[in-house]
């Protein structure tokens, strides 16, 4: 069933770098549905493109589009089930056949939020077809964009109408149909926007004509051609000024860079240019070519927070900078680039490869900037607040809801795939070290030299948390099954016990061992500050030892290891 409830607080970009404490926020409601396990007439199709014809009416808040899909059947199938909000009210559905289109086209039934389309007779594996659905109706208004998400339809300071769209949380078919499940992204997608003039529609990857009709409206043309996540199939309009500029990338050739801005703020938008420029250099550094440079580097001005949409990354976050001088909220969006639409989880029970390990970057590039110190103290802030209520990367299925709230009720906000994510990373680069531990998040990002020049939609994929860890442990030369049973399969946190035994005036013993869940195996070394000397205490089978003299010792100084307090 897909429901529909309004309001999920602002905790998912600001729990995406944020210092400061992190608390509990009681939501009473949750958003829809989307992804969760894959139904069988979903499982029979790959969709190969979508053709997205929309026109958009502020005044009435209403649309009317066309959606035509492309895809292949992989498994004999007659039915097919797509999604679309109930809101929308579908006129009818066409087959690729004229004959069968001129009959009454295609026998569907829409409930529930689900679009059971029926052939007139079984496809073949393999058999490519079409799908041309048309449909209009009031899309739902976002109760707390980004993070609810839906339509917003608001006015730039001018008084303007400025329409925008998030969906990730909810699923593209809050306004489109859709195969609504992230192991499908379209292999490329066509965006066809009409608006009122004098809006300008921003939207993924490269504009490829736009139309000024004789109503007063014009239509613009956008192509995606490397494969999107369905929740990044959307668009931004407003009276936009566009900023066009361009970086080298660390793989050759040019980034364009196109900043779709608010007149208003148009003499702010150089400097956040300038930012983003080092942002991508930063993430270079560490992960590889900026991964959509036969599209752009696309940043579209928003009237909320912000979300990472695939080469239009949507801004809100007011032009602002924090205690440590730079824009956060346009680091962690565009490091989404790499952490979601390149490397993408194939179910949602994987959301914290998108959300943990950008908060690592994001955490990370303190580090970066030279203030080590306060990387530190932002990963132990984190660890602080992690809420160990359910695993972090759980092994079936799961709506996004699921994993991004906190269980039972799902009403109540949860975040331990930033923060907890996050950490979990900082802890393995501890025990594997820096070099086996950068090593694995570049090939995380591209396994091979090859996929690092690749630009025509190959270099991306999906991937699971079982990809990162048997990547962590070849690049290792360790086996790493305990730590990601222990941190990410269950959510309680181990915890270091130690006690002293005496040995009079002489030198002292402190014997430490490790307490985990049902006596789960945790061989995790632990840094010891002896007499002002840092020092590494291995614990095969969880138990290790230290001798010293005067002072007792300090235990994990910095704060490598996530454990309980």
């Amino acid at each position: 069933m897909n429901y529909r409830r309004p309001a999920l607080l602002a905790l998912l970009l600001l729990l995406a770098f944020s210092i400061s404490g992190f608390a509990q926020r009681e939501l009473g409601v949750r958003p829809t549905e989307t992804g969760g396990p894959l139904l069988a007439e979903q499982a029979v199709f790959d969709v190969l493109t979508y053709d997205v014809s929309l026109r958009i009416d502020p005044k009435n808040k209403w649309i009317t589009g066309t959606t035509v899909m492309t895809a292949k059947m992989v498994k004999p199938a007659s039915e097919i089930i797509l999604h679309l909000d109930n809101a929308m009210k579908i006129d009818r559905i066409f087959g690729e056949s004229r004959e069968r289109d001129r009959q009454g086209g295609l026998r569907y039934e829409h409930k529930d939020g689900k679009i059971r389309i029926t052939f007139p007779a079984a496809k073949r594996a393999g058999e490519a077809f079409e799908t041309i659905i048309t449909y209009s109706g009031r899309p739902v208004v976002a109760p707390r964009p980004p993070w609810v998400g839906g339509f917003m339809w608001e006015k730039t300071p001018s008084g303007a109408d400025w329409v925008s769209v998030a969906l990730q949380n909810d699923g593209a078919d809050l306004y489109i149909p859709i195969k609504d499940h992230p192991s499908d992204k379209a292999d490329q997608v066509a965006m066809r926007i009409t608006v009122p003039d004098p809006l300008v529609v921003a939207g993924p990857g490269k504009l490829q004509e736009t139309t000024k009709n004789d109503d007063g409206t014009s239509t613009y043309y956008w192509l995606m051609t490397n494969p999107i996540p369905n929740y990044s199939i959307v668009f931004n309009a407003a009276p936009y000024r566009i900023i066009k500029d361009s970086m080298p990338s660390v793989a050759g050739g040019t980034i364009p860079i196109e900043f779709y801005i608010l007149p208003e703020s148009y003499d702010k938008g150089a400097k956040l240019i300038a930012e983003t420029k080092k942002y991508v250099e930063f993430y270079e550094k560490y992960l590889g070519p900026y991964p959509f440079r036969s599209q752009k580097l696309g940043i579209a001005e928003t009237p909320h927070l912000g979300m990472e949409h695939s080469t239009m990354l949507a801004y809100g976050n007011k032009f602002q900078t924090n205690e440590h001088g730079f824009d956060w909220l346009q680091l962690h969006e565009l490091g989404h680039e790499w952490w979601a639409n390149l490397v993408t989880a194939r179910d949602w029970k994987d959301f914290w490869i998108h959300e943990g390990f950008q908060s690592f970057m994001d955490t990370l590039y303190l580090e970066h900037l030279g203030k080590k110190d306060a990387y530190f103290a932002a990963m132990k802030g984190r660890a602080r607040r992690t809420r160990n209520m359910q695993p972090v990367a759980p092994r079936e299925a799961k709506f996004a809801y699921e994993v991004y709230l906190a269980a039972p009720d799902f009403i109540q906000s949860d975040g331990d795939i930033y923060g907890k994510g996050a950490v979990v990373l900082h802890t393995l680069r501890y025990l594997i070290g820096d070099d086996a531990f950068f090593r694995s998040l570049r090939k995380m990002a591209y396994p091979t030299p090859a996929m690092e020049r690749m630009t025509d939609g190959r270099q991306t994929r999906l991937v699971d948390t079982e990809d990162f860890r048997r990547i962590a442990e070849a690049e290792s030369k360790m086996k790493l099954d305990w730590f990601f049973e222990v941190y990410l399969r269950q959510p309680k946190l181990p915890k270091l016990v130690a006690r002293f035994d005496v040995h009079g005036q002489g030198p002292q013993t402190m014997l430490l061992h490790w307490e985990t869940p049902d006596n789960m195996p945790f061989p995790m070394p632990v840094e010891v500050m002896v007499n002002g000397r840092p020092q590494r205490v291995e614990m095969k089978n969880g138990k290790g030892s230290i001798t010293y003299t005067g002072e007792a010792p300090t235990l994990d100084p910095k704060g490598w290891v996530l454990r309980a307090e």
